[in-house]
């Protein structure tokens, strides 16, 4: 499976590289080549399956063999090890409620799979890599609750001054360890653009992965 810039202007990559790099030369996203549908036997028999042999067969057609089949499913197990229910609002109108986590935020679920993923395409580097994130909260304490402890991993996030809740604010700015929180007086898209910049500037990039 090969990833694309969602503005077709970047060479295709490998999920490990799209997971390395997180944005496109081109500024673009990056996206899936292609979306294969899953069988209709699946969904005829989905009750039988557990959530994380659900969430194994979604995910590995993205992920291919550049993570061993065990290794995704212990990855899997680890991302989503709290509840998730389906929560009826009205007849046949259901809620998936995401917010169950360690940080109370919906992005625990993308957070925790992408630390884990990282980890394990970091494991035989001796070359740290830095996460860096512009938050207005949930993002900021997902990410740092998700990478806290991986190895070789540096978190560094950038959050707006006041504009976060107390809750939120120390879910950024007491872990310590790997995590790095830094108060920015600006808002969050002064946040989100110094993070674009940062990625996008060769002076950086050439030194800090």
């Amino acid at each position: 499976m090969h990833f694309y810039s969602l503005h077709h202007k970047s060479p295709t990559v490998s999920f490990q590289e799209a997971v390395i790099k997180g944005i496109a030369p081109d500024k673009g996203l990056y996206f899936p080549e292609r979306i294969e549908p899953l069988p209709e036997s699946f969904f005829e028999h989905i009750e039988n399956y557990t959530d994380h042999e659900i969430a194994f067969e979604l995910i590995k057609q993205f992920v291919g063999e550049e993570i061993p089949k065990e290794v995704l499913k212990e990855i899997i197990a680890d991302t989503l090890n709290f509840e998730f229910p389906l929560i009826e609002i009205e007849k046949g109108v259901y809620s998936l409620e995401l917010f169950h986590g360690p940080t109370m935020a919906f992005k625990d679920v993308g957070a925790r799979f992408m630390a884990r993923c990282l980890s394990y395409f970091n494991r035989d580097n001796n070359n740290e890599v830095t996460v860096l994130v512009a938050t207005s909260g949930d993002t900021g304490g997902a990410v740092a609750s998700g990478f806290l402890g991986v190895k070789g991993v540096n978190v560094v996030i950038l959050y707006p001054s006041g504009k976060v809740s107390n809750v939120q604010e120390k879910q950024l700015t007491t872990l310590g360890k790997n995590i790095k929180a830094l108060e920015v007086d600006g808002t969050f898209d002064d946040c989100q653009q110094m993070v674009k910049n940062a990625f996008l500037d060769e002076e950086i990039t050439d030194k800090i992965n």
